[in-house]
């Protein structure tokens, strides 16, 4: 049995502000009745409006969108403490970087672990994963491109230890996202559109992420797959397990990178610069052997530390050099968009100067990271939602949005 037991105040932040409210509060008319309800609801309480228009499931006292936007500006800024700066000025809502970091943890983990149900329902099924309807179209001449790559994060465990922890990047999108152009007369180009995924952990736990994000675009249905990396063997095997028919192509952005590290840590200055511009053209135009004939005197030689052995590369990944062959074919070569992915989704935020993350906290900042950078951020929302609310908030939307303090829920 429950009484009235008067009106309680409650305050409620959205996007428009802070909302303050009172409601009529029942409560237990008895000791027997509060076990009850303790047994059924785990509550101490019952709240009716609240209950009705579903803000008795909101944590933090803080609306599904206006926490999306939190999680948004601490995604964008350098650190919490910024981000709740910005959210004082576009907001006018005093928030401390404690809440900000606390709410954004929340959304993240939210999102992760849809990430994660999508990988494990990738791995024990046969089935093609959910199609995202922005890469619904005609499959005649479309080629999906995939980049994958690895990047370290500054990781510290539960017993304070700090380690450098790989993390795994890949990039999906298709021709069609390419547009060419030209800029004082060199052809320069733009991807119009891309999905981001990160996941730090194994090759094991990363290649049912990867192997979703591929299925979201349909792979199997694309006239071609090319998959573009720096020739990690990791990568090569993960791909080579995961996909029936692709073409691995070795980013030229990175092939000419590491050529130009090799050559110039023996000859310094503008005739090392030459000779690395003149072998990564004699790769560039097929000639390989030449390429090794202008490295061999260099192979045997100590590097310094961090440098890569060119020669022992391009031996080694020779077959996925074949430029040649890929501009025949018309293909994308790569221009260092995994190198970019890596800025956008680790250095610009998760690799700052001081920083050590938890791999659970690092993962859920990733995942937002990716979301944003794909420009997926409603997807972030929707998870939320459900998150929250449970499989009904649809109906929870569309039933009661004439109600002025369901909007923005």
């Amino acid at each position: 049995m429950l009484r009235n037991n008067g009106l309680y105040s409650r305050e409620l932040i959205g996007l428009f502000g802070k909302v303050k409210f009172k409601r009529t509060a029942l409560k237990p008319a008895d000791p027997e009745s509060a076990k009850r309800l303790m047994e059924l609801d785990s509550l101490k309480s019952i709240y009716p409006l609240d209950q009705f228009i579903g803000i008795d499931k909101l944590p933090f006292k803080i609306t599904c969108e206006m926490m999306c936007e939190i999680a948004k500006e601490a995604v964008q800024e350098r650190c919490y403490e910024r981000a709740a700066q910005r959210i004082r000025e576009h907001h006018h809502i005093d928030i401390s970087s404690v809440q900000v970091e606390k709410v954004t943890d929340f959304v993240g983990a939210c999102v992760l672990e849809e990430q994660r149900d999508i990988a494990s329902y990738t791995k024990h099924s046969s089935m093609s994963a959910k199609v995202d309807e922005r890469f619904r179209r005609k499959r005649e001449n479309d080629i999906l491109y995939l980049e994958i790559d690895g990047a370290y994060v500054h990781l510290r465990d539960k017993d304070g230890h700090d380690a450098w922890t790989e993390s795994k990047h890949a990039i999906a999108f298709h021709s069609r996202d390419i547009v060419f152009d030209k800029d004082n007369g060199e052809e320069i180009h733009k991807i119009k559109s891309r999905e981001f995924i990160g996941y730090i952990g194994t090759v094991d736990e990363f290649k049912y992420h990867f192997l979703a994000l591929a299925k979201r675009h349909q792979c199997d249905k694309c006239t071609e797959v090319v998959v573009i990396s720096d020739g990690a063997p990791w990568i090569h095997n993960m791909v080579d397990e995961l996909l029936s028919k692709y073409t691995h192509i070795i980013d030229l952005f990175h092939l000419k990178q590491t050529v130009g590290k090799f050559v110039t840590a023996f000859v310094p200055g503008k005739k090392g610069e030459a000779l690395a511009d003149e072998v990564n053209n004699l790769i560039e135009n097929g000639e390989i052997d030449k390429a090794l004939e202008k490295l061999e005197k260099y192979k045997d030689k100590p590097l310094p530390k961090g440098t890569p052995n060119a020669y022992t590369y391009i031996v080694n990944n020779r077959d996925q050099m074949q430029y040649p062959f890929y501009r025949k074919m018309g293909y994308f070569v790569g221009s260092g968009a995994i190198e970019s992915a890596n800025k956008q989704l680790m250095q610009n935020r998760l690799k700052l100067q001081g920083m050590r993350w938890t791999t659970e906290g690092a993962q859920r900042m990733l995942a937002l990271k990716s979301k944003f950078e794909s420009k997926k951020w409603n997807d972030v929302v929707r998870i939320v939602r459900e998150k929250v609310f449970g499989s009904d908030y649809e109906y929870i939307y569309s039933v009661k949005l004439h109600n002025p303090l369901t909007l923005h829920l």
